[in-house]
């Protein structure tokens, strides 16, 4: 898993009109399969499973946009989206396509992030 982290997002593979980022798309597919087995695995321990990764993703935005552009991007995607933060851990899926239309490719970068500190939480 860490080559699949440690490689640049710009690997494109041509085989539709549209183009499919490949490694794009296997780190967050491994970020919401993680978030997907772990909760099961901590069902008596949810709500803590879901609050700590909450904070990880409120956390790793704050840190990369700053409070006020945190606030913005958390307003936008509840208005455009009717997504919370919550929703990382409901609809992961939709969540993390939400915030790829809110930053483009670049949001490997923040998924990135969010899932090398949610490995450290679980090594604990």
């Amino acid at each position: 898993m860490t080559d699949i982290l440690t490689k640049s997002c710009m690997y494109k593979i041509n085989n539709n009109s549209h183009g499919i980022n490949v490694k794009l798309y296997i780190e967050r597919r491994i970020l919401i399969d993680l978030i997907k087995t772990y909760e099961k695995f901590f069902n008596q321990e949810k709500l803590s499973f879901e609050n700590a990764v909450i904070n990880i993703i409120e956390s790793k935005l704050r840190d990369i946009l700053g409070d006020n552009v945190f606030q913005a991007i958390k307003n936008y995607l509840e208005e455009n989206f009717s997504l919370k933060l919550v929703d990382a851990i409901k609809k992961p899926e939709e969540f993390f396509d939400a915030l790829e239309k809110i930053f483009g490719k670049s949001v490997c970068t923040i998924e990135k992030l969010i899932l090398k500190d949610i490995q450290e939480k679980l090594k604990r």
